[in-house]
């Protein structure tokens, strides 16, 4: 269906992921299926044009009933790993639907318009070098351990880590050496979020938002929710 339109002069991609491939249960398969994708529509269009994506809308995967697959709330965010591990391609871009659907039953988000919207910020933000526009919502970028505290850096900060409704941060979860994660308390400083717990002594691991129902609270100022993650992310690793 694509191949036709391959004369066509355009400058990018966007891309809408239909929902029910995270059904497939394929994390480090799918995150191959996108280069693959991404690497072909590039060649085809003979250019290393942009290619800009949607992260799937939240769902209760846990609920649906399969007599050989068992899902669970962290089923959907591993799929979102598996998306945002295809953002070590160049130019690429994915925007985050977190916060745009509240009906957990449908897979479908009922602000599609913000997602539009999201889009199309992110690339005039990257393709057209909008230098007023921040192109994605923060994401994970690096840590530092310093005694029992986590120190997280973020990507697409823009001007600024908020608080979107001026309570403390949630959805945020630490682990020690025994792999456990357990909620944790989670602070912005300097445009860094610094996690502990008081009972992990010597964390080694954070994770974000991983769990199906979350709606987590860390944006950056311009209005764009930060895009889930564990820093015990082995898809990085695999996927080159």
């Amino acid at each position: 269906m694509i191949e036709p339109l391959v004369p066509f002069a355009l400058k990018g991609f966007l891309w809408y992921q239909g929902e029910s491939n995270c059904f497939l249960n394929e994390r480090l398969q799918y995150t191959y299926k996108m280069q693959a994708l991404i690497n072909w529509w590039r060649k085809a269009w003979n250019g290393n044009l942009p290619f800009y994506f949607v992260q799937i809308a939240p769902y209760a995967y846990s609920k649906t009933k399969d007599s050989v697959k068992h899902y669970t709330v962290e089923s959907l965010p591993e799929f979102w790993e598996a998306q945002t591990t295809a953002l070590k391609m160049p130019s690429t871009g994915m925007i985050t639907t977190t916060d745009l659907n509240f009906d957990l039953d449908n897979l479908h988000p009922h602000y599609k318009w913000e997602i539009a919207k999201r889009l199309a910020i992110c690339a005039l933000g990257k393709a057209y070098a909008r230098r007023d526009l921040v192109p994605m919502g923060p994401l994970f970028d690096a840590m530092q351990i310093q005694n029992n505290q986590v120190m997280l850096d973020f990507k697409y900060t823009g001007s600024g880590l908020i608080s979107k409704d001026g309570k403390p941060l949630t959805d945020f979860e630490i682990a020690g050496v025994d792999g456990k994660f357990v909620p944790a308390k989670a602070e912005i400083k300097n445009d860094m979020v610094v996690v502990s717990s008081n009972i992990v002594a010597n964390p080694i691991a954070v994770r974000f938002g991983w769990n199906e129902a979350a709606h987590p609270n860390l944006y950056n100022r311009d209005g764009l929710p930060a895009l889930p993650f564990r820093t015990n992310n082995s898809l990085k690793e695999k996927f080159k």
